[in-house]
C-alpha cells in the first residue's frame, strides 16, 4: 500500500506539472488570455478562506490539490476503476475529477455550474485539461509501478 501512494504522490505531481505547463504556454501565447483557472482558485481561495489576492497561494493549492489529493485519492481507487491499462484508468478518473471540478470549484468561484459563466469554453477546456492530466497520471503511476 505505501509504494502505492508513493506512485499516486509521484504521478499527481508530474500530471498537474505537465497541465500546469500547458496552461502557462496557452497563456502566454495569448490563447484565451480572458480565462485563467488559477485566477478562478485564487478567488475560490479569497472566497472560502478569506486570503488575500495571491496567485503564489493559487498555485501551491492547485499543486497540493492535484498531488496530496487526486495523487493519493487515485492511488487508492486504481484497482478499482474499470480499465486494463493504468492510462486508461488515468483517463476514467481525469473526467471523474473534472466532473467534481465542475460542480465545486466553480461555482465557489462565481462561475457557476460548470463554469458556465465563462461561457462553454470553460468546462470544454478544463474537460481536455482534466483528461491530459488523468492520462498523464495514468501513465506515470504505471510506469512508475515497474521502478518502485
Amino acid at each position: 500500500m505505501g509504494a502505492r501512494l508513493v506512485r499516486g504522490l509521484m504521478a499527481g505531481f508530474v500530471a498537474t506539472f505537465v497541465i500546469s505547463m500547458i496552461l502557462v504556454l496557452r497563456l502566454a501565447a495569448g490563447i484565451m488570455p480572458w480565462y485563467d483557472p488559477i485566477e478562478v482558485m485564487n478567488l475560490a481561495a479569497q472566497d472560502l478562506l478569506g486570503t488575500p489576492d495571491s496567485h503564489m497561494l493559487a498555485w501551491g493549492i492547485h499543486f497540493v490539490v492535484g498531488t496530496l489529493i487526486w495523487g493519493l485519492l487515485f492511488a487508492l481507487v486504481v484497482p478499482y476503476l474499470p480499465g486494463r491499462t493504468p492510462t486508461r484508468r488515468g483517463l476514467e478518473f481525469g473526467v471523474a475529477s473534472w466532473l467534481v471540478v465542475m460542480i465545486t470549484v466553480f461555482p465557489l468561484a462565481g462561475s457557476g455550474l460548470f463554469g458556465l459563466g465563462f461561457g462553454l469554453v470553460a468546462p470544454l477546456s478544463m474537460l481536455l485539461a482534466h483528461v491530459v492530466f488523468g492520462a498523464v497520471m495514468g501513465a506515470v503511476y504505471g510506469w512508475a509501478k515497474g521502478v518502485l
